[in-house]
């Protein structure tokens, strides 16, 4: 009867390609473990611009405020008061919106002259916040 064995050099070959599979899955662990962290973080940012949006003071355009000021109210809980007591600055930004109007029709130009202008008095405002974590924004829509 003969005894079947592996030799050393198919051990090591083995040991070789399991290490690599290892280092492969770790690696991607990290990856995924610091993408998820990024995920979190913006989702955040999300919720607190939303909440400066619905609280906003323009009188507070590009200044350092915590989110206890946007709400003005009184937190008993101890890890909501800490959250909220995280400064962000503040800053608000009015965009430009034009509309092309038809003006008048040059019979010398086969195109008519377009001139732009807000007819409806809407404005555009960007409203962003930005800490240590990151920032993030949002656009309001306003009507006179």
């Amino acid at each position: 009867m003969q005894h079947r064995a592996f030799t050393l050099i198919e051990v090591v070959i083995a040991v070789m390609i399991l290490a690599l599979v290892g280092v492969a899955l770790l690696r991607s662990g990290g990856e995924n473990a610091t993408l998820l962290q990024r995920v979190e973080t913006k989702g955040r940012m999300s919720e607190y611009i939303a909440l400066v949006a619905a609280h906003r003071n323009p009188t507070w355009n590009r200044l350092s405020k915590r989110l206890e000021d946007f709400l003005g109210l009184n937190v008993l809980d101890d890890e909501l008061r800490h959250l909220l007591k995280s400064s962000f600055r503040y800053q608000e930004q009015e965009v430009k919106i034009t509309m092309p109007t038809l003006t008048e029709f040059n019979q010398s130009q086969e195109e008519p002259e377009e001139r732009y202008e807000n007819p409806l008095g809407l404005s555009l405002i960007k409203v962003s916040i930005q800490n240590e974590d990151g920032g993030d924004y949002l656009y309001l829509l306003e009507m006179p």
